[in-house]
């Protein structure tokens, strides 16, 4: 067969498995290296580049990048800013003279799709960023620029700090046969810990005084509250108690997923874990998790759990909480910017807060994210690919409150970070814990406001102005609520780092765990609403290892040990 055609075959196979999966579970790379200084010739410092890591090009030099819409966006007020024409790209011109031109712009929720049909046909723009997945479909059909010398050659101290801060294996997934083919973006630690956001007016008129931990005894007893005793006082049983969507396990948290009760009966499906013997299992095969399915079916026929939450789709998550329908969302320290904020635009009256839901243990075993967040790949022949690695080298600066960085929005905390074009971080592991830690010093006037980053100084002087007088500004409310009180709930020592023994997948994955996948959550639907007994648990882990799972844990172990 003609190498065109293999290559399309496989690429249409991947792309088959990449709809079917989920991003929590895109792929490792295999038969790597680490790249070495020899290796790859572009980005190269040539006649006419621009000489080192922040170096401006003579000429205009133009980036064709794909790009997410955010959504809807708060600018500053009087200000005539876009997408397309911000402080973020006229910045990049004036610092390094690149034009930014967005490839294609789809919605946030399109983005997975959109860059896999690029793929599947081969017309891929020349920089835009990709899951694991995507990332080594590219690979092994020879899409993507060897970055080594580019990396090597244009990375500033900063950006290099952070990748190599995250060990060698993180590398390892980004290079293959001894070239760096990515640049990968990183995902602290904490960056994804659930947090249980409650109406606390409701609270108040059902008359429940909650602590900030709570266990699922204090869980149920508010869902049913909420149900049960009209909390928005309109005088009808309108309210609803907890609320999920078809997406309602994943491998961290989810908007309004219900991974935080599975955590609470130490239970973490869709993992990678280590046995009692120190042996690699997929957690949704354990014990926990069959303990946990039989809570939530208890909840569901208790009417506690929306009866529609199979069907709902991701985006609509936020539906009854907008409408003042629900009071319960689990999810993010930072839901709240898409969760919450439509709640109090439609009734400033509205009030939540943040509570944490522990196991038995009395800890949140907070499972943490992919430490290799997406990975900007750059299309083989493109021209000036060291010029993704200078902007990378700029926005590293702002990601980490580098004494240097520019402060683009300082003045309009309300401006999602999103907007700009490099719509991915590069920040170090603590980042982000550190990050809540000052703002929570600044509130305790431990730290003096002059002390926090200039960037951090606008969303202080919010924090400064109170809750309620913020809701006019909902996404500004949003974000202090974010940083100053889901960001409290992270720093409680309660909280306990739990990370997966493997992220991505294996070549028996490849063909056997879109249906392996299917199995899994068709049978964890059927318990929870019902139609299938609890013990039919047993007969989906005996499934599972009999349709390739056992297979594949093989695989996986065999991997984990090698990324060490």
């Amino acid at each position: 067969m003609h190498r065109g055609n293999i290559l399309m075959k496989r690429k249409k196979t991947w792309f088959t498995l990449l709809l079917a999966l989920s991003f929590a579970f895109t792929a490792a790379c295999s038969d790597k290296q680490e790249p070495s200084a020899s290796s790859g010739t572009a980005g190269k410092p040539a006649e006419g580049d621009a000489p080192g890591p922040m170096g401006k090009y003579a000429s205009p030099v133009t980036i064709n990048l794909g790009y997410y819409n955010p959504g809807e966006v708060k600018w500053p007020a009087g200000s005539n800013d876009t997408l397309q024409d911000n402080r973020y790209t006229r910045l990049i011109e004036d610092t390094l003279n690149i034009k930014i031109q967005h490839a294609f712009e789809v919605p946030q929720t399109g983005y997975e799709d959109k860059v896999s049909l690029l793929i599947s046909s081969n017309d891929i723009p020349d920089f835009m960023f990709v899951s694991e997945g995507q990332f080594k479909i590219m690979a092994d059909s020879d899409m993507l620029e060897d970055m080594t010398a580019a990396y090597n050659n244009y990375a500033s101290p900063l950006l290099k700090d952070v990748i190599s801060g995250f060990g060698p294996e993180f590398m390892k997934k980004v290079t293959y046969n001894g070239k760096m083919l990515g640049i990968p973006s990183t995902s602290p630690a904490h960056d994804s810990d659930g947090v249980v956001w409650i109406r606390k007016d409701w609270l108040k008129n059902v008359g429940i005084d909650l602590p900030e931990v709570i266990k699922m005894d204090d869980l149920e007893k508010v869902a049913k509250a909420f149900i049960e005793n009209d909390p928005d006082q309109n005088g009808k049983k309108d309210t609803y108690g907890i609320q999920s969507t078809s997406s309602f396990v994943t491998s961290t948290v989810g908007y309004n997923s219900l991974d935080l009760i599975f955590t609470a009966y130490n239970a973490y499906p869709k993992t990678w874990r280590k046995d009692a013997n120190g042996q690699i299992v997929y957690g949704s095969l354990l014990p926990e998790t069959k303990q946990a399915l039989s809570k939530l079916r208890d909840m569901y026929a208790g009417g506690m759990l929306d009866k529609e939450f199979g069907t709902v789709k991701t985006d609509q998550f936020a539906k009854d909480i907008s409408a003042g329908k629900a009071g319960i969302s689990m999810g993010y320290t930072w839901a709240p910017m898409k969760a919450l904020a439509d709640s109090v635009k439609n009734n400033p009256k509205a009030e939540w807060g943040a509570y944490m839901l522990v196991s038995p243990d009395g800890k949140l075993h907070a499972r943490q994210p992919n430490p290799l967040g997406r990975i900007m790949a750059v299309k083989k022949g493109a021209k000036h690919p060291e010029a993704i690695i200078k902007l990378i080298n700029l926005f590293a600066t702002m990601d980490n409150n580098a004494p240097d960085a520019p402060k683009v929005y300082a003045d309009s905390p309300g401006t999602n970070w999103t907007v700009r074009p490099i719509q991915m971080t590069f920040r170090t592991k603590n980042t982000v814990r550190d990050r809540f830690q000052r703002f929570q010093d600044a509130a305790a006037g431990k730290l003096k406001r002059e002390q926090l980053p200039e960037s951090d100084q606008g969303i202080y002087d919010n924090y400064t102005k109170g809750l309620d007088a913020l809701k006019a500004s909902p996404q500004d409310w949003a974000y202090v609520l974010y940083q100053f009180v889901g960001g409290k709930m992270v720093l409680r020592p309660e909280v306990v780092e739990e990370y997966n023994q493997f992220y991505g997948i294996t070549k028996s994955m490849e063909t056997k765990w879109a249906n392996l996948t299917k199995l899994e959550d068709e049978a964890f639907i059927r318990i929870i609403v019902g139609d299938k007994p609890v013990d039919y648990f047993d007969t989906f882990v005996t499934e599972w290892k009999k349709q390739g799972g056992d297979d594949v844990t093989k695989e996986v172990a065999k991997e984990a040990e090698r990324l060490k």
